[in-house]
């Protein structure tokens, strides 16, 4: 009795959550920019200590309600080269308080490692990429909707040489096509 309670509990909330509108109601281009990433595990022994250079992350999503899918292109430093990965992301976004939402983005991703890849064994690395931020929702006299979002994303990869990962913060500006 109690877990079908908690079943119809549960299906309902994500009902509300997946059905409920967000900042942008169909397609939308974003662009961020953020700082040095954070390298861990074998890709900052292969790199000798962490990025010096930034990171960058384009992405295109199409909205249903809260949640959203996204394909995105991103590149961040290494010591030598640049990393660069291209993913496919659920997003699910939850209103705070008037034009202020929260999200969690959660996808798969396909990272070529450049020259940090050949020390490694591996030029490339498939593995997870999850992310939290906020967003502050806008509607711009030339853009449309508009949201302006900070992140931070977690990736984890597999490689040869074992797991690898890197943490990145990013600030960036979507806005609806």
């Amino acid at each position: 009795m109690v877990m079908t309670m908690l079943r119809r509990a549960l299906l309902a909330t994500a009902f509300l959550a997946a059905s409920a509108s967000t900042a942008f109601a169909g397609s939308y281009l974003s662009l961020g920019l953020g700082g040095d990433p954070v390298l861990q595990g074998e890709l900052m022994t292969a790199a000798d200590g962490d990025g010096d250079g930034g990171n960058g992350r384009l992405a295109l999503g199409q909205s249903f309600g809260r949640l959203a899918l996204e394909g995105s292109l991103s590149r961040f430093a290494l010591a030598t080269d640049q990393a660069t990965a291209a993913g496919i992301h659920a997003r699910l976004t939850i209103p705070l308080d008037g034009a202020f939402g929260a999200y969690g983005r959660l996808g798969l991703e396909r990272v070529w490692l450049g020259a940090e890849g050949d020390r490694l064994g591996d030029t490339t690395a498939d593995g997870m990429v999850g992310g939290l931020g906020l967003e502050y929702r806008l509607n711009a006299p030339l853009l449309g909707q508009a949201a302006i979002w900070g992140e931070m994303s977690q990736d984890k990869l597999e490689t040869s040489a074992g797991e690898v990962g890197a943490r990145l913060w990013t600030l960036g500006l979507s806005v609806g096509i």
